[in-house]
């Protein structure tokens, strides 16, 4: 492994066995598309394959954890934990920024949150491919058990919509409504954005990699935005 990702690996507590792996799961679709060369491929499928395991190792931990939560708080609480906020917030935690290949327009930007969840994602199936599925739990646990119980104490798991509806209408009078603003990226990787409005007013916004997911991130940003949290 090149010395630029030892501090990576460390921080992950993983040596790849297969470097490669490392290094596609930092590549983004922007450095391809400015950079072609025979062979090379994006992140992408790597982001597929961890998003998947990543329900999953969620799932299972949260299932054997929280048994008193019913099977909708469940699927709430690990929404919670995989969204794209959380997961950038991880890629971030491990300065997964500074080594990822990006193209110069996203370089600009910075890297936006989707971009770092996604790659923290692809990180994880290449994990699972060069080391197992024991490997990605190890990262994967220390980091959501500490949020997932916080979210538990503080019962932050309830459908954001619920609340926001029935806030809004209790103290408002009014019933929020949800317009889609706009939905970017390939048809197996899209992302929707969504406001929810109170009248005319906008009071939050969201996104997600579906509508449904868009509209609880912006009820919860309008929750958040209004102090009702």
């Amino acid at each position: 492994m090149a010395a630029g990702y030892r501090a990576l690996e460390e921080a992950l507590g993983i040596e790849f066995r297969d470097p490669a792996l490392l290094q596609l799961a930092l590549t983004h679709r922007s450095y391809i598309y400015e950079t072609p060369g025979a062979g090379r491929e994006s992140n992408e499928r790597l982001e597929f394959l961890g998003d998947s395991i990543l329900a999953f190792v969620c799932a299972d931990f949260l299932y054997r954890t929280f048994p008193q939560l019913n099977e909708g708080e469940l699927s709430n609480l690990r929404a919670a934990l995989v969204k794209t906020e959380t997961l950038a917030q991880f890629a971030r935690d491990l300065n997964l920024r500074s080594f990822l290949l990006l193209g110069k327009g996203e370089q600009q930007s910075g890297g936006s949150q989707r971009v770092l969840a996604s790659a923290f994602e692809a990180l994880l199936g290449a994990i699972y491919l060069d080391q197992g599925l024991e490997a990605v739990r190890g990262v994967i646990i220390p980091r959501v058990e500490p949020l997932a119980r916080t979210i538990v104490e503080k019962r932050l798991f309830k459908d954001s919509k619920s609340l926001l509806q029935e806030l809004a209408q209790a103290r408002e009078g009014i019933t929020p409504s949800y317009r889609l603003v706009s939905q970017e990226g390939p048809s197996h990787n899209r992302e929707f954005t969504v406001e929810v409005l109170l009248g005319e007013r906008v009071i939050g916004r969201g996104q997600g990699r579906n509508k449904q997911a868009a509209e609880q991130e912006a009820a919860h940003a309008a929750l958040d935005s209004r102090g009702w949290l």
